[in-house]
């Protein structure tokens, strides 16, 4: 009879796609996927990508040149999709209310000082 392999703890290893981005935007929906519901999260973050920025006299200085108002365009940085079988979606969901639950209440313990 062989022996039973007890595990104490899980280790954790980062794949080779892994990332760490900083976001604060999301787009969500729910799908169904060969018959499962699952949600769907985009997460991004606003950006703003310069296009160009024209050469102009200085006008206190017209022998030097300065740069003038340049042109620019907005954009949604995509930084990562997910897609989420329902009941993972639903604990990651109470997860996030408590931890956020928790930091309301820190706030406000630490205003009340």
């Amino acid at each position: 009879m062989s022996d039973k392999a007890m595990i104490h703890e899980l280790v954790h290893r980062r794949s080779s796609v892994f990332i760490d981005e900083y976001v604060d935007r999301y787009s969500a929906m729910a799908i169904s996927w060969n018959g499962d519901e699952r949600v769907h999260v985009t997460f991004g973050r606003d950006s703003l990508e310069v296009l160009s920025e024209p050469i102009v006299p200085n006008p206190e200085n017209p022998s030097k040149a300065i740069f003038g108002t340049g042109r620019s365009k907005p954009y949604r940085n995509d930084v990562a999709s997910l897609t989420i079988p329902m009941d993972v979606a639903e604990q990651l969901a109470i997860s996030l209310l408590r931890m956020v639950h928790g930091s309301r209440d820190r706030e406000k313990s630490e205003d009340g000082q």
